[in-house]
């Protein structure tokens, strides 16, 4: 049974725990103090703070820098069989309806105490850990995602009172403050941390999109390939879009298709365009969504576009995606021409052989790189090491 810590008499109940949230909004480091004081005020053996994702009964357990998911008192092994199955048998969540957004959660309430014991959940994860009954907070709560601070303890300790419910309730607007001030501290970090040094070495106009497809931030070949290309335009007020009107629509419904997935929309597959200005200018343009939770740049970004000029191929690629994903060179080839925005049909045209070998080419690698699309497989190269590596390199060179 883990031991609950002990504090100062002046540092103890609420109003050190208020204090303990404050604390950790402006330190992630002290979440876990943080937790452990709310395992205390509340006679708990097990906290946690986790994302649970209705629509596909995920849960986001562990993040990057800016992540709030934390958890006290379980092992590691635990939360990793939580995260990979068992929160699909979370009985305790099975209802979406009844989880709002600063509403309380009492596991009593939600499924009966009598029918817990005969659940996989009870039976293969709680009971191993001693654990019976829960008591959260549903502290943010957007479209089927939500973010929780959640309490477990053993059978021995009897339910969560009345008395504890209004106690974690009062504690609920403390909370959400303190995400929300975590969340614009990590951004403002996030957004002057070296991996954004890394996306300005990049050799592609690289822009980062938030919810709404808002403009988060362009780096500095995203800015000059639209200036000197004419075709696009960079700005706070009126984001990223295309000069031309037709070209417009088609840019702002791709922006729009995939940051639609943070909101619990499939994984949209992305989209490749190609601009054509009057004199016969080009840009090759790549809008791709970012994983929910997956931050490649360092911010929270949902999605991103690629912008590159066809006639300014990238041509030191083949080496680091042999390595990577072991293709032969043939098909790093292919993978190469791929990012540089051509299609099966151009690269099969450009090397004069049939396209029926230029897909089965790009089955394999796709299968190496364990994706099935075109557009997964140049989103996995653009947003993956293969291109840091390649910034690494270039940032390395005198």
């Amino acid at each position: 049974m883990t031991t609950l810590p002990t504090y100062a008499h002046n540092d103890i109940g609420m109003p050190g725990l208020i204090r303990s949230v404050y604390d950790a909004a402006l330190d992630a480091s002290r979440w876990q103090e943080f937790l452990a004081r709310f395992a205390a005020e509340f006679s708990s053996q097990t906290t946690m703070i986790f994302g649970q994702d209705f629509s596909d009964g995920s849960v986001e357990v562990t993040g990057g820098m800016t992540s709030l998911a934390a958890h006290h008192g379980v092992d590691e092994e635990s939360m990793a069989s939580f995260a990979a199955h068992y929160c699909r048998t979370n009985v305790w969540t099975q209802d979406e309806r009844m989880h709002h957004e600063g509403c309380i959660v009492n596991g009593s309430k939600f499924y009966p105490d009598k029918h817990l014991p005969r659940t996989e959940w009870h039976c293969d994860w709680l009971r191993p850990l001693d654990l019976f009954y829960t008591l959260a907070a549903v502290v943010e709560k957007r479209r089927h995602r939500s973010f929780n601070v959640t309490a477990v303890r053993s059978k021995r300790c009897g339910p969560y009172t009345a008395d504890e419910e209004l106690r974690l309730q009062s504690l609920v607007p403390h909370l959400q403050t303190a995400f929300a001030l975590h969340r614009r501290l990590h951004r403002a970090e996030a957004l002057a941390h070296a991996s954004l040094s890394v996306m300005e070495s990049l050799p592609m106009g690289v822009v980062l999109l938030g919810e709404g497809a808002s403009l988060l931030h362009a780096n500095g070949r995203a800015h000059a390939l639209a200036q000197s290309s004419g075709l696009l335009g960079i700005n706070e007020r009126e984001g990223l879009h295309a000069t031309q009107h037709a070209d417009d629509q088609r840019l702002q419904a791709a922006m729009r298709a995939v940051v639609s997935t943070p909101t619990g929309a499939p994984m949209h597959a992305g989209t490749g365009l190609r601009l054509r200005g009057l004199t016969g200018n080009e840009l090759h343009v790549m809008v791709a969504p970012l994983p929910h939770w997956s931050e490649p740049f360092g911010a929270h970004a949902c999605g991103a576009v690629f912008i590159s000029n066809p006639a300014s191929a990238l041509q030191s690629l083949e080496g680091v995606l042999r390595s990577l994903y072991g293709l032969t060179p043939a098909e790093a080839r292919l993978a190469q021409a791929l990012v540089n925005g051509l299609s099966l049909q151009e690269y099969a045209d450009q090397q004069s052989v049939s396209i029926h070998t230029v897909r089965s080419q790009f089955r394999t690698i796709a299968t190496k790189a364990g994706v099935g699309r075109q557009t997964d497989f140049v989103r996995t190269v653009l947003t993956g090491p293969a291109m840091l590596r390649r910034a690494d390199a270039a940032m390395a060179m005198p």
